[in-house]
């Protein structure tokens, strides 16, 4: 008896070692079949024409055994943690397999060719931080509830799809989301009231939909606020106070909406911001002087809109500004001479006023790359001559637009000296004399536009010097002569 009792202690505790073998791997291990059936039944959802995901084997114990391409597990718990999928050609729709993946962390199937909707469940992942889906042609609508579990939710894009309908009003309660990109899609309505309380976002990209309703006020809730585009909407209203407490920022981006008044004064608080583009609103008024306390500016856009009179001087504080558009609005006078100061200006576009005056000689700075004067005719405005070159060497030129204006006087040879221009335009104008030979030398040139003024004599024969010509337009001047045979030598000139 006392040997049948041992033998019982012993297979006993042998039953427990094995158990307890069995559990602790179990608990290490577990069930790792979910997340190779998981991705299975994915993969069978999708074409794959590149067979990116070839290294996908249904027979596989587990996934995490670093062969499987466009997989990250944790070696810790062997469960899949990220599935990047980025650029793989892949095509169809995104079926419910990806639920299986309950420890996923980050998942990003961006630039494919998925198709269809995705599910209310794709992003109720207890863990999951990154969700990626731009650049697609997914559809519908998103469930109003998709973003119901998104505590740790930090980044979201859906951005370049074909998404319809309104924004999920749950997107307000990710408090820990950083980055929302949904981009270039169809929303439309108005944009969730919760999503202007996020402390934690950095930044939101909402442009290219079909936004609508006002920016209301209490954004200054966006402490880490860095960029913000609501561009190519039907925002409307005024933009409100409350920006200028989001110091973090460097990036405004509210083009392209309907949105009107002044500009408002707490804006100048933005020390950090490089970018503020307002084009295409119906924001009016003058532009306030402390505009120039955005020292860190370097775009500034404000084109078509309804401003006016002068533009400020203290444009001239901006010594960081690379790209002034202040065209399509209601300017007065003359460009400041302050401007001189802005050492790093490359584009400068007052086309589309109503300005007068001779023409700066600061406007053809060494790093001027573009310059665009064209329609200002102001009432009554008397004819200006246009600025001698005789002395400026502008290396840099590129794009010297000059057209329906006042203009007078001759074109000079010094023009010759715009070695890098490629487009050349001073149709309109009143100018005079000859067609300078000199202009043989602009091999870049392949746009030229001198119609609509008083030019005469012939077509010089060198003209065909600048060989990258593409369009020569000349017409209603009072020319003579034949075209010169050597234009032949122009061979990608289509327009004469």
């Amino acid at each position: 008896m006392p040997a049948v009792s041992n033998m019982r202690v012993v297979l006993c505790c042998c039953f427990f070692f094995f158990f307890f073998s069995v559990a602790s791997v179990a608990a290490v291990n577990p069930s790792l079949n979910d997340d190779v059936l998981g991705l299975i039944v994915f993969k069978a959802d999708i074409q794959d024409p590149k067979g990116k995901l070839s290294s996908w084997n249904e027979d596989d114990d587990n996934a995490c055994g670093g062969g499987w391409v466009g997989v990250r597990c944790n070696p810790r718990s062997n469960r899949v943690v990220e599935l990047n999928l980025d650029g793989f050609s892949l095509s169809g729709k995104i079926g419910r397999g990806l639920l299986r993946l309950q420890f996923l962390r980050k998942l990003s199937l961006a630039n494919n060719n998925l198709t269809g909707g995705i599910s209310a469940n794709i992003a109720h992942f207890e863990n999951l931080r990154v969700i990626d889906l731009s650049g697609n042609n997914l559809s519908g609508e998103l469930p109003d509830d998709l973003f119901r579990q998104c505590g740790s939710l930090r980044a979201v894009s859906f951005a370049r799809n074909s998404f319809s309908g309104k924004l999920p009003s749950s997107l307000g309660s990710c408090s820990a989301v950083v980055s929302i990109d949904m981009s270039s899609n169809q929303f439309s309505g108005s944009v969730p009231a919760g999503v202007w309380s996020l402390s934690a976002l950095r930044y939101i990209d909402l442009s290219g939909n079909l936004l609508e309703g006002e920016i209301p006020k209490g954004v200054d809730a966006l402490k880490n606020l860095r960029s913000i585009s609501l561009s190519n909407n039907q925002i409307s209203g005024k933009i409100p106070d409350g920006f200028g407490s989001c110091s973090l920022l460097r990036s405004v981006d509210f083009g392209e909406n309907l949105l009107s008044g002044n500009l408002p004064e707490d804006l100048k608080e933005l020390k950090l911001c490089s970018y503020l583009g307002l084009r295409g609103n119906a924001l009016s008024g003058e532009v306030p002087e402390w505009i120039g306390e955005m020292r860190s500016l370097e775009t500034l856009d404000l084109s078509r809109n309804r401003f006016s009179r002068q533009v400020p001087s203290s444009i001239g504080a901006l010594q960081s500004l690379k790209m002034l558009n202040l065209s399509g609005n209601g300017f007065t006078d003359n460009l400041p001479e302050s401007m001189s100061n802005c050492t790093n200006l490359s584009a400068l576009d007052v086309s589309h006023n109503s300005m007068s005056g001779a023409l700066p000689s600061w406007i053809f700075k060494p790093d001027l790359e573009k310059v665009l004067v064209s329609e200002n005719k102001a009432r009554g405005g008397l004819k200006t001559p246009l600025f001698s070159l005789d002395e400026v060497a502008v290396q840099s030129l590129q794009v010297l637009d000059f057209s329906d204006n006042t203009f007078s006087g001759e074109i000079t040879s010094a023009i010759g000296g715009l070695s890098s221009l490629q487009f050349l335009n001073l149709s309109q104008n009143s100018l005079r004399g000859p067609i300078p030979a000199a202009i043989s030398e602009l091999k870049m040139l392949s746009i030229i536009d001198l119609s609509g003024n008083h030019l005469n004599g012939s077509i010089p024969w060198e003209i065909a010097g600048a060989m990258s010509l593409k369009e020569l337009r000349l017409e209603k001047n009072f020319l003579v002569g034949k075209i010169p045979t050597s234009i032949e030598n122009c061979s990608s000139l289509s327009t004469l």
